[in-house]
């Protein structure tokens, strides 16, 4: 599956899914959560796939939600609807196969909930992690409020959602 959003490329048993859009840090689209359905189903399905290496394009692994396209459902009740037929996060946890984040720069919002969603997370010493919801007036709602904790424990991901703070690699490795 290519596409101007991503790439899967295959080595043997392994699965490089790519998002390809560098010029926005990688940002989350609803074309490219429509190639990552895609792509994830597929390679879900694929006998031959034994593990998916989650990776992206350019000096960012996911800046979050692409603002361009923030604000633009009809409404609230139109938009919940809609995310949640087209449930990609979900979508992460059936998939019965490991799935590897491979992050480099910003992992931010979006990316940072689809991080939490891999089985295994894998850092630059240059990645940036942080929830900037918060800013926005916002809740993450990728279930970012619920996968956080689980992984960085429950007082770094409240100073991460309540404050927006941003870590560098090394302190979230710590």
């Amino acid at each position: 599956d290519t596409s101007d959003h991503l790439n899967v490329q295959r080595d043997g048993p392994v699965a490089r899914v790519v998002l390809n859009r560098p010029d926005v840090h990688n940002a989350f689209d609803e074309a490219l959560i429509a190639a990552l359905q895609r792509a994830f189903r597929a390679l879900s399905d694929d006998v031959d796939t034994r593990v998916i290496v989650l990776e992206a394009r350019g000096r960012s692994f996911c800046a979050g939600a692409d603002l361009t396209e923030f604000g633009t459902a009809p409404s609230q009740a139109i938009a919940r609807r809609v995310r949640w037929e087209r449930d990609l996060w979900g979508l992460f946890l059936e998939i019965r196969k490991p799935i590897i984040a491979a992050m480099r720069g910003y992992v931010l919002g979006a990316g940072v909930e689809m991080a939490c969603l891999c089985d295994i997370r894998i850092a630059s010493e240059d990645a940036v992690f942080g929830v900037p919801e918060v800013a926005l007036g916002m809740v993450p709602a990728a279930g970012g409020t619920q996968t956080l904790p689980r992984i960085v424990g429950q007082g770094a991901a409240l100073e991460m959602l309540l404050t927006g703070r941003r870590l560098d690699a090394a302190e979230a490795h710590a």
